[in-house]
């Protein structure tokens, strides 16, 4: 099978990387991959539409990455082309991101507007569309009649594996927050939980990553008075996560009080899960999926408000053990057979497509 992946961001992002090792593995697959360009937006476009045109002929099978939905339409035409088969990754919308999450735009407004007719663009010309949750393929169905939708969980790295804690236990319980600072993620809420936390219990906060927000989330640490607990770390490679999950006792998902921030389930999530490690996270019906195989490794809060979502915070970081019990290996083993089980579904689907484009 030949693949051509449009638009890719970033190689290493784990939603695209774990779909071409998917699609090597089951398929044999030879997949060329389409870069985007990283030069500045006015010749960027004309780059990067040039570049789908031209450099992906000859292929059966064209995904669109995540991050890319504006450029459906060119991929569209280069599988149609090549009568070829379209699946676009809907993982990170256009609307949902840039008006509900970075607040980029007002509802309403002409710009939002047309984020939305981006998203509804590219899920009318797929073939397939796929999403992180069950939650959000109901939710995209529902918003695109006769889009073809499956749920293609987000799943853990490789890296992502049990691994004991590394360092003597002092009684003070690490806590670990890594991401790029978005809205969705969270972080007043989280600072402000961890404030009232420390006056019950001892806590360490580590918070790896970057992004335009960090410089406000440091300066609101000060202002609390946590600035002490708090440890402010660069981006580092996504494989030395591994490390830091492996000195903390919680990993931190996502707080944010968008409706995607309430339907999917976050990288740091499954990784943090994967690793053995006890996860807390805001509340969310996409949760289901996984909580039964996590039992009480997965801790969810939530609240009416912001207000109550920080005690309810604060209240399970009091709450949780500092030491875990254990590694939960099986933890792990049940959420990768869970993903798999998925991944083969849509395994089955691509195949499914390809036969009746040869017909």
């Amino acid at each position: 099978m030949k693949v051509g992946y449009g638009r890719v961001w970033d190689t290493s992002y784990p939603r695209n990387a774990r779909i071409r090792a998917y699609l090597r593995d089951r398929f044999g697959a030879d997949i060329a991959v389409n870069r985007r360009w990283e030069g500045s937006r006015l010749r960027r476009i004309p780059h990067d539409i040039g570049s789908l045109l031209v450099g992906l002929g000859g292929k059966q099978l064209y995904i669109l990455a995540e991050f890319s939905l504006p450029y459906a339409v060119v991929l569209w035409a280069v599988a149609r082309l090549n009568r070829g088969v379209l699946v676009v990754d809907g993982f990170v919308g256009q609307y949902e991101t840039m008006v509900e999450d970075w607040k980029k735009a007002r509802p309403g407004t002409f710009r939002a507007r047309w984020y939305a007719t981006v998203d509804r663009i590219a899920c009318r010309l797929a073939d397939l569309v796929l999403i992180d949750t069950r939650v959000r393929a109901q939710a995209l169905e529902a918003s695109h009649p006769g889009a073809e939708v499956l749920s293609l969980p987000v799943g853990a790295p490789g890296w992502a594996r049990p691994a004991a804690t590394r360092r003597p236990w002092t009684g003070r319980v690490e806590v670990l927050y890594y991401g790029n600072y978005i809205p969705l993620h969270g972080l007043p809420v989280v600072l402000a939980a961890i404030e009232r936390a420390t006056r019950e219990v001892d806590l360490g906060v580590t918070l790896v990553g970057h992004g335009a927000p960090r410089p406000d989330i440091e300066r609101q640490a000060a202002r609390l008075g946590i600035d002490r607990v708090c440890r402010f770390v660069d981006p580092v490679p996504e494989e030395e996560l591994a490390g830091f999950i492996a000195d903390a006792d919680v990993v931190l998902g996502i707080f944010g009080d968008s409706d995607k921030a309430r339907s999917v389930i976050a990288n740091k999530v499954w990784q943090g899960l994967a690793c053995g490690r006890t996860v807390i996270t805001r509340s969310s019906p996409a949760l289901a999926e996984i909580a039964e195989v996590c039992g009480e490794q997965l801790v969810q809060v939530d609240g009416d408000g912001e207000d109550e979502l920080v005690a309810a915070l604060a209240a399970a970081l009091v709450e949780t053990p500092g030491r875990p019990a254990g590694v939960a290996a099986e933890t792990a083993a049940a959420l990768e057979e869970y993903v798999a089980s998925e991944y083969d579904r849509f395994g089955r689907r691509v195949e499914d497509l390809l036969a009746a484009r040869r017909r």
